[in-house]
């Protein structure tokens, strides 16, 4: 009847069932096209209402994105620290004549730091 690897593949898969119950070929492999179809929104049943909802979706759909121009100091949060003020107006530096140098010097503080972020050369 069987062929001695035939014999022993299925007595592999009888064990396997037994002590791995969950993984049975039942469960893995389903004939059932339900199990990879994405849900779709429930249409409204009035058309009426559906297109007051679209375009009130509409109007509202710009809103968000519009930027106030003018930034009052209300609206910044409490905790947000100011740039530091530059030392010198230009690109010399008048206390040491350097030219494209940092605005601020480096060392000030004790760190590599510029607004309270530190860098590193």
């Amino acid at each position: 009847m069987l062929g001695p690897i035939q014999d022993f593949r299925m007595s592999l898969i009888r064990i396997r069932r037994l002590i791995f119950p969950q993984f049975s070929q039942s469960r893995l492999y389903s004939n059932s096209p339900d199990l990879f179809r994405r849900p779709s929104p429930v249409p409204l049943g009035n058309p009426e209402e559906q297109k007051e909802f679209e375009e009130l979706v509409r109007k509202n759909q710009g809103s968000f994105n519009t930027e106030t121009e003018e930034t009052d100091e209300k609206e910044l949060h409490p905790d947000l620290r100011e740039k530091p003020s530059l030392k010198f107006e230009g690109d010399k530096n008048p206390l040491t004549g350097e030219i494209g140098g940092p605005r601020q010097d480096p060392l000030m503080h004790g760190d590599w730091s510029y607004g309270s972020r530190v860098t590193d050369f």
